[in-house]
């Protein structure tokens, strides 16, 4: 297996950079949305049938991962539109931890996490001798 911190470490500095990205200094980013989002996009990937349920405005809704997925990439580029109402919600962080899982999965896929885990404990050996 592969250890989680290198992933969710990624997926915060990823969310922060594109909120400092399209924010342009205006409001404040604290949090983990979207390490919480990556999370939720790599397995929505992985498992896209999945039913997940969530409670919106009171009203229970069950739907498939990946259409939860779709969803809120949708939401997370209308909010940063400026379409989706105003909040004080960080959509431009969500919609970084959403690409950055989407990004993981695809490099998951490829077997790249694996080889840099291998790479990067060879060079940690290798230094300890």
């Amino acid at each position: 297996g592969i250890d989680l911190w290198p992933f969710v470490f990624a997926a915060a500095v990823f969310g922060n950079l594109v909120f400092l990205l399209f924010d342009k200094g205006q409001g404040s980013c604290v949090g983990l949305s979207g390490v919480t989002l990556a999370l939720l996009a790599f397995d929505a990937l992985v498992y896209p049938t999945k039913e997940l349920r969530m409670i919106v405005s009171f009203i229970p809704i069950t739907l498939p991962a990946y259409y939860l997925f779709l969803g809120l990439l949708g939401f997370s580029v209308l909010g940063i539109l400026g379409l989706a109402g105003r909040s004080n919600v960080a959509h431009s962080t969500h919609l970084g931890g959403l690409v950055f899982g989407a990004l993981f999965y695809e490099a998951f896929k490829r077997g790249w996490p694996r080889l840099w885990n291998y790479r990067i404990r060879k060079a940690y050996h290798a230094l300890r001798r």
